[in-house]
């Protein structure tokens, strides 16, 4: 994969141009654009991103999570759509506490996740300024494949579509 910096008049994200403070990596293979995570920070200003695992060539971001009477560091990839984990593993529907790797506080709540109906996405965000208008939501399930990046204050067209809220998750 060659690395492609963002390029405004070519590339959209739900309707809105990504904000240059985020630095999102955008790549190009083939036919497809791929948007890679290089900094996310707790609400602590703790860079989540780093060296650790690589993921394609890129830093992971590392957690903390604790649940169903395990805890550990996990490592996933800062590629938008990848799934890949490392590290300590759940069985699959288990609620987990996220937290920062170097504080072990837990990322704030952002909203309900349409996955389970005791599901919460967690933020964590793009920016050292700790910007709500640039943020990462990660579900606290283990398993769930909802997580998403906002950015440009697009929580409002999230909601509106049905892609996170306070409403039970639908079959």
């Amino acid at each position: 994969m060659s690395e492609k910096v963002h390029d405004a008049g070519h590339i959209r994200l739900h309707g809105q141009e990504p904000s240059a403070e985020s630095k999102l990596v955008f790549e190009e293979h083939t036919n497809d654009i791929f948007v890679v995570v290089t900094q996310l920070f707790c609400h602590n200003g703790h860079n989540l991103v780093n060296s650790k695992e690589t993921f394609d060539g890129y830093p992971g971001i590392s957690l903390w999570l604790e649940g169903g009477g395990e805890q550990g560091e996990i490592a996933i990839s800062p590629i938008h759509g990848d799934l890949t984990k490392r590290g300590t593993t759940f069985p699959e529907g288990t609620k987990v506490a996220i937290k920062c790797p170097t504080c072990k506080e837990e990322l704030p709540e952002l909203t309900r996740c349409r996955c389970t109906d005791h599901a919460m996405l967690r933020k964590a965000f793009l920016t050292p300024k700790l910007s709500e208008a640039h943020i990462i939501a990660v579900c606290d399930i283990w398993g769930c494949p909802l997580s998403r990046v906002i950015d440009s204050y697009e929580m409002f067209t999230e909601f509106l579509e049905g892609r996170i809220g306070d409403l039970p998750a639908s079959d």
